[in-house]
């Protein structure tokens, strides 16, 4: 009985010896790998192609997350270049009543008086400079861009600065699509670059992880991650057409400087291009699916824009209300709510309530479908489509017009005419002056002796400008020469060829300073007329 006893104590022993060591070893994560694999293993759940491939190739093993997103970032970065966009901004017209904000000659002269009306009259509103930032990224070898149109559109100058590079290059457009805010840019360089894989956007699914990379406000390579929020959106108020939206929308941090940026899956393929932010939410961010971007690639090296077939007919989705009264068997396809007279849609006969169920024989299920697939098609080609009539199926051939001719048209304002200089030369400097009389002296606070002409106005989009002169400034030379009059100043001015240099003095008083004046020489070229 005794034996007994104690066989019964050494196997408590023995058996308290391995759970205890069982414990320490999971405790000190020493558990052996092929017991974990055996473990994980377990749950037999098929993984989602489109992860696996994702993972596979983030890491090497499908199944597994990153060891850190950092492997993605560096990957990617390389080939995420900045954007400095350039535009010459046209002056609009005042209101009745609005204010001359930051006039110049009223802080220098006052807000009356026959001198400050003189000024005001020959200071008309000029063009200026405007610059704004973003991302893109680099999708071959050769220099080519990919980033949004609105980064680019109307810049007279674009600037791109690779990762690593000191250097700008100036960049060429070689194609914009506004219907989608898509443009491919390129800049010339005598080396291959890193370039990023384009990836499949429809494969992502909601919930896969991703990640965004770009520019924000001026922070270069910002890297943030989240995931695929909701795929399809549409935003009517942002979109120039909105017929065409399918963006992805995500929770990766996107800011303003992140457009054009690429928009990464685990295995650092692009699958979108960061394009937009809710302007009242957090998280709420959208990029253009790269497959949209695959679609008109061709398109923009061709020929620089997108052409679109167009038909001239609205449509809504088929919801159950719509279903039930139209007696149809399900909810595919789309309703044709209006059509245009005299476009495509109405000369092929297409009727208000005809139900389109197939496009070139391929059955819809969406009116989004049906709207990408009419667009995919060139202006001038012919599409069949079959539509549901009361009940029955009817064959219609249209002839497509060209979608951009009525859909995302913006009006353009035509070019205001500034009072122009007298004299060519002048206008070429982007410099008006007048004569320094003792009432502008006095109100610049220059001694009564001084000698010159005062700036009445510069172009914003002159290199003077860019130099800092300014109204109010007092020129006292030219090419060495002292000017007293605006007759000597136009005649010096006058013996200047183009291309050539001028030399100008130009005294900036405290009253434009804001503390002691400055005095200093000042060069410019002499543009020609073209340039």
């Amino acid at each position: 009985m005794k034996k007994h006893g104690q066989l019964i104590t050494l196997a408590l022993i023995a058996s308290a010896s391995v759970i205890f060591g069982m414990v320490l070893a999971g405790g000190l994560n020493l558990t052996l790998p092929g017991r974990a694999a055996e473990a994980a293993g377990a749950d037999d759940r098929p993984l989602h192609a489109a992860a696996t491939a994702q993972l596979a190739a983030a890491q090497g093993t499908a199944g597994t997350l990153p060891a850190s997103f950092a492997d993605i970032a560096e990957r990617v970065n390389p080939a995420v270049v900045s954007i400095t966009s350039t535009e010459t901004v046209k002056p609009k017209e005042r209101g009745k009543g609005q204010p001359f904000h930051g006039d110049p000659f009223e802080f220098f002269f006052g807000p009356g008086g026959p001198e400050r009306r003189r000024f005001k009259e020959q200071q008309p509103e000029e063009p200026r400079f405007e610059q704004s930032g973003g991302s893109g990224f680099l999708i071959s070898d050769d220099g080519s861009i990919l980033t949004n149109n609105h980064v680019v559109e109307d810049a007279t100058k674009i600037k791109v600065n690779l990762t690593g590079d000191r250097h700008d290059y100036m960049a060429e457009v070689i194609g914009t699509d506004p219907s989608t805010d898509l443009a491919l840019i390129r800049i010339k360089i005598d080396k291959k670059l890193p370039y990023l894989r384009l990836g499949d956007s429809e494969a992502m699914r909601v919930g896969d992880w991703v990640m965004a990379v770009g520019n924000p406000l001026q922070y270069e390579h910002t890297v943030t991650v989240g995931v695929v929020s909701a795929k399809g959106r549409v935003l009517p108020g942002l979109s120039r057409d909105f017929s065409l939206d399918n963006f992805i929308q995500t929770d990766a941090a996107i800011n303003f400087g992140n457009s054009g940026g690429p928009l990464v899956n685990l295995a650092g393929d692009v699958i979108g291009v960061n394009t937009a932010i809710s302007s009242v939410g957090q998280g709420i961010g959208f990029a253009v699916p790269i497959n949209v971007a695959k679609e008109i690639m061709g398109q923009l090296k061709a020929k620089g824009k997108v052409s679109r077939g167009y038909l001239g007919i609205s449509l809504a989705e088929i919801s159950p209300d719509l279903q039930e009264a139209w007696g149809l068997k399900d909810d595919k396809g789309a309703l044709v709510q209006s059509v245009v007279a005299g476009l495509p849609g109405d000369e092929a006969g297409i009727k208000k309530g005809d139900v389109i169920v197939a496009v070139d024989g391929r059955t819809i299920g969406s009116r989004n479908e049906v709207v990408r697939l009419i667009s995919a098609k060139d202006p001038g080609s012919t599409v069949k489509l079959t539509v549901l009539r009361n009940g029955k199926e009817v064959a219609v051939t249209a002839k497509l017009a060209d979608r951009a001719q009525y859909v995302g048209k913006t009006g353009e304002e035509p070019e205001s005419e500034g009072g122009a200089p007298e004299e060519p030369n002048e206008k070429r400097l982007g410099i008006s002056v007048d004569d320094l009389t003792p009432a502008v002296l006095q109100e610049l606070e220059l001694p009564r002796d001084t000698n010159g002409v005062v700036v009445s106005r510069v172009s914003r989009v002159s290199e003077a400008y860019d130099k800092n002169i300014g109204e109010g400034d007092v020129i006292t030379e030219v090419n060495r020469v002292p000017v007293k009059s605006v007759a000597d100043y136009r005649r010096e001015i006058r013996k200047v060829k183009e291309g050539g240099l001028v030399v100008l003095y130009v005294v900036s008083p405290s009253s434009r300073t804001g503390g002691d004046s400055i005095s200093r020489y000042v060069t410019l070229r002499l543009q020609g007329q073209g340039d």
